[in-house]
Formats: C-alpha cells, sequence, structure tokens
C-alpha cells in the first residue's frame, strides 16, 4: 500500500506542477481526482477486483489435445 501511495503523490505533485496559470482546475480539484481513484483501485485490489490476465490457453489460440479417454470399471 505504501508504493502505491508514493505513486499517487508523485502524480499528483506532477498534475500540479504541469498545471498551467489559465486552467480552470485548482490543487483542490487535481488532489481529489486522484484520491478517489486511489480509493478505488484499492477497493479492488482488495476484493480480489485486480487486471485480469490473459489464460495461456486462450494466448495458445486454442484448446489443448487430450489423450484417449480410458474407461475404468466400476468397483462395487
Amino acid at each position: 500500500m505504501s508504493r502505491e501511495t508514493l505513486r499517487i503523490g508523485g502524480k499528483i505533485l506532477t498534475n500540479i506542477a504541469e498545471r498551467r496559470p489559465t486552467d480552470a482546475t485548482t490543487a483542490g480539484d487535481i488532489v481529489s481526482k486522484h484520491v478517489t481513484e486511489f480509493a478505488q483501485n484499492l477497493i479492488n485490489k482488495l476484493l480480489g477486483r485486480g487486471r485480469k490476465r490473459a489464460r495461456e490457453a486462450a494466448v495458445a489460440g486454442g484448446k489443448k489435445k487430450r489423450g484417449p479417454k480410458i474407461k475404468r470399471a466400476r468397483e462395487k
């Protein structure tokens, strides 16, 4: 969580430093936008809704081939 906080803090400072004097956005608007984004990312991370990666089979281009099915006798 601390790494995430440092990353968001860096984005906030960068956006404040890069804004033009003619922009209507205030520093408070920039901070509130990034804090809201941080809170949503944190909630998603804690709930396990993070970035989903493609499965290997989908990337490989299809289903894996299996050998023939072997029927086993049931034990009674």
